[in-house]
């Protein structure tokens, strides 16, 4: 299995159909940048239901580093 990188929407929108459990099912290792973590905080202080990262021991928080991750950005 390939390790991945999730964004918001997939976090989000699996969390409220229940579905979240779906992701580690994809991956070796799920990486979310910390934009992700402050996006979903956000949300969550505005009363969105979303997932809270700490409760997700799947979920690991790193911000994008080297060359490969910079031309993914671009």
């Amino acid at each position: 299995m390939p390790d991945l990188v999730c964004d918001t929407s997939p976090l989000q929108y699996l969390h409220q159909t229940n579905l979240l459990f779906v992701i580690p099912e994809l991956g070796r290792k799920i990486y979310v940048p910390p934009a992700v973590e402050a996006e979903l905080d956000i949300g969550q202080r505005h009363g969105i239901d979303l997932p809270q990262l700490e409760h997700l021991e799947w979920i690991n928080v790193e911000s994008p580093q080297g060359i490969s991750a910079s031309r993914l950005l671009s």
